[in-house]
């Protein structure tokens, strides 16, 4: 496949790619820089604090990260100014680090300082805005203020001739803003058309693509258009059939087309991908059992009427194709009708089976299913 990051938001993509051009036109700079003698830092003093962020940064160290941005944050001040796009530069990797290290409140002022030095240096409609508010709507807790810097962003991309960069905002919007109380129908269709954008202009078998095909799998879901979500979901597993590991996402595809397909009560199809995921190749040589699709039980009738409540608690074996068998009751409370609905549903569970040594097995597992009125 092409070598596009396997899991990345739009504001992940753009910013890694942009900050890899500042990182280089920094360390360039420092090399030649001549620094007054009035200076409280040195080249070197600077660009020992910029390695160390770059090596925390890509080791997944977030709290070093964030005190070596800092560090290179005020070294670079004091040698390029305040008003320098260096400056800005580093004041955006520093926001960035602290975010990633859970210290949102520390990171806002020097996101917003980001993009008031951005405003000032390239203009208010310039492209090179986005980046910094996809970022930082990302990474903010205030969903209010993340729907505005996006709203900006989806502005300038769209007159920006730039349509890759434009799905880059439609799919951001959606991942930010989707289950939360601002998940309108518009908030569905941005990952429709963000896929689109995506289909016309990148090659097929591109991960942002396929990524995209996925999440919109989920919308046509929930507007009951199977036919569509049943396209993007066998176009996913398609793609990813091409690696030498099953990808998370090929297995969730899978998933969502045995859940579809047992809800329209086509079995056969159901158990195809059933088994389907029993032959995966797992991309953990020890994975375990992962529920997949389950139903609901209902509630037994007598005991409603009596406003009985009641659990029971079972432990079933998941063969090799992720089918429930051999489903015993292990502890109850409330009476027989409720052990007799919870077998009932329990066996028409799914799960990825378990996996050892790279291959699947068969495993036990529990669980409880609980029994409450209102």
């Amino acid at each position: 496949m092409s070598r596009y990051p396997a899991k990345l938001t739009p504001a992940k993509l753009v910013s890694n790619q942009l900050n890899f051009l500042k990182i280089s036109n920094i360390s360039i700079l420092v090399g030649s820089l001549l620094i007054s003698s009035q200076s409280l830092a040195t080249p070197t003093e600077f660009k020992q604090a910029y390695e160390a962020y770059n090596v925390a940064f890509e080791s997944g160290n977030t709290e070093q990260a964030a005190k070596s941005a800092q560090q290179a944050y005020e070294l670079g001040r004091s040698i390029y100014g305040e008003a320098s796009i260096d400056t800005a530069n580093l004041g955006f990797n520093l926001a960035i680090a602290l975010s990633n290290n859970r210290q949102y409140e520390e990171a806002a002022p020097y996101f917003e300082q980001t993009l008031v030095q951005y405003r000032t240096h390239y203009g208010d409609d310039s492209v090179q805005l986005v980046d910094p508010l996809l970022t930082y709507a990302d990474k903010i807790k205030d969903l209010k203020l993340a729907k505005s810097l996006l709203s900006e962003a989806r502005s300038i991309a769209s007159d920006s001739e730039n349509p890759i960069l434009y799905a880059h905002t439609l799919s951001a919007s959606y991942d930010k803003l989707v289950q939360t109380k601002y998940d309108k129908k518009q908030v569905r269709k941005y990952i429709l058309q963000a896929k689109e954008i995506y289909s016309e202009f990148l090659p097929i078998d591109s991960t942002v693509l396929v990524n995209s095909r996925f999440e919109s799998s989920a919308v046509y879901l929930a507007n009951k258009k199977y036919d569509k979500a049943e396209i993007e979901l066998l176009e996913v597993i398609n793609q990813y059939q091409a690696l030498d590991y099953t990808h998370p996402y090929e297995l969730a595809a899978h998933a969502r087309l045995v859940a579809m397909y047992s809800e329209r009560e086509k079995t056969d199809l159901a158990t195809q991908h059933c088994l389907a995921i029993g032959s995966m190749k797992p991309w953990s040589q020890e994975q375990q059992q992962t529920p997949i699709y389950r139903v609901n039980p209902e509630y037994p009738s007598s005991k409603l009427r009596s406003r009985a409540e009641g659990l029971v608690q079972l432990s079933f074996v998941v063969d090799e194709q992720g089918f429930v068998s051999e489903p015993e009751v292990i502890r109850s409370e409330g009476g027989k009708a409720f052990e007799k609905e919870s077998i009932k549903v329990l066996k028409q569970w799914r799960y990825a089976p378990k996996f050892v040594d790279g291959k699947p097995v068969k495993a036990t597992s529990t669980v409880q299913l609980d029994y409450k009125i209102g």
